[in-house]
């Protein structure tokens, strides 16, 4: 019986020093001596999962509505401040936080679509796509209303799910910009796991909660990344010959989202930009930009192709479009790319 008391007696002083190691880790991790997972504490401030008391319904990714942050991405020595309004959805314009219309009337709306690309992913607000386009129409004296719909790690899946949440309460747009970028290959993977696995949708969310409210966890996410073998962020996927197949997950995502457009009446245009390479200069016609454009066309979905342009525009400038450390676009390529699309929609 000693024995057994003993033991018992052991297993409730390890499991009380344990608890006591790991709230002393949460707070260790929370000091300034540790700004990378600061960073991650604090941009999770700005992204939320849609809320269902269902934990097998599907958990999206969204922007949180009402914020107004400042953050720093150590590892990139980058500073930007993201803003968003009550529907969620990032500032376009100086205006954007009082903008408290109708959702149903107004001046006519253009869209941007996509992920971290079309969001402004490490740019402050007045420096992203969104808002580049609006203040090139509000200097051409033409009133639109410019919404970013970005979202990070959004893939096709769910490009098509966010248009139907949006459709609930919107028109369609006078016209909808779909920013593509190469990440969708691997977010159509992710999506559709989502959608066909109970048990990825419950991790996903707890994944989530313990991301956005322990240090501890998101350190230890740091360490797995830092030491998992895989390809750097935002580069161009080597490949040779077809990437797609007929029964691709991609390919099926982008099909799927193109019929919906079309029975919504969505006029939807794709905009191809050029990826970086390892050195961050920028690359044209990767086999899976040629094969997603070419789905595209055979779709009968309008195409802006702003590859060689951009590519012209860096070469003769001499100049940096990129991200250092990264390779989003900088703010100087997405000025670039809002008056390329504003020349697009005058043609």
């Amino acid at each position: 019986m000693r024995e057994i008391t003993y033991a018992r007696k052991i297993r409730f002083q390890f499991l009380l020093y344990s608890v006591f190691l790991f709230f002393l880790l949460e707070a260790v991790f929370r000091l300034p001596y540790f700004p990378s997972v600061q960073f991650r504490l604090a941009d999770k401030k700005l992204h939320c999962l849609q809320t269902s008391l269902d934990l097998y319904s599907i958990p999206w990714m969204r922007l949180c509505s009402n914020q107004s942050l400042d953050l720093y991405h150590p590892e990139k020595n980058i500073r930007y401040h993201v803003s968003t309004d009550f529907k969620g959805e990032r500032f376009t314009s100086a205006t954007s936080g009082n903008n408290n219309r109708s959702l149903s009337s107004g001046p006519p709306e253009i869209w941007i679509l996509g992920d971290s690309v079309a969001l402004g992913y490490l740019v402050n607000d007045q420096e992203s796509l969104p808002w580049a386009l609006d203040s090139i129409f509000q200097e051409k004296k033409n009133q639109k209303i410019i919404r970013n719909l970005g979202v990070d790690a959004l893939g096709s899946f769910g490009i098509q799910e966010r248009l139907e949440g949006i459709l609930e309460y919107s028109p369609p747009p006078i016209v909808a910009y779909w920013i593509y970028h190469i990440s969708d290959f691997t977010d159509s993977y992710r999506e559709l796991e989502l959608q066909n696995s109970g048990r990825k949708r419950i991790f996903v969310r707890v994944s989530y909660f313990l991301s956005k409210y322990s240090a501890v966890f998101n350190a230890l996410k740091i360490i797995y990344e830092k030491y998992k073998p895989e390809s750097a962020d935002n580069l161009v996927i080597p490949s040779s010959g077809s990437v797609l197949g007929a029964d691709h997950p991609h390919r099926k995502a982008a099909l799927s989202l193109f019929t919906f457009v079309k029975e919504k009446k969505i006029p939807l245009v794709l905009v191809f930009l050029p990826e970086p390479n390892e050195k961050y200069e920028p690359v044209v016609d990767s086999a899976l930009v040629k094969e997603v454009r070419q789905i595209a066309i055979d779709s009968k979905i309008p195409v802006l192709d702003l590859q060689q342009p951009i590519y012209d525009f860096w070469k003769e400038g001499n100049q940096e479009i990129f991200l250092p450390k990264d390779g989003h676009p900088n703010p100087t390529l997405y000025r670039f790319i809002a008056e390329e699309i504003a020349k697009s929609m005058r043609q």
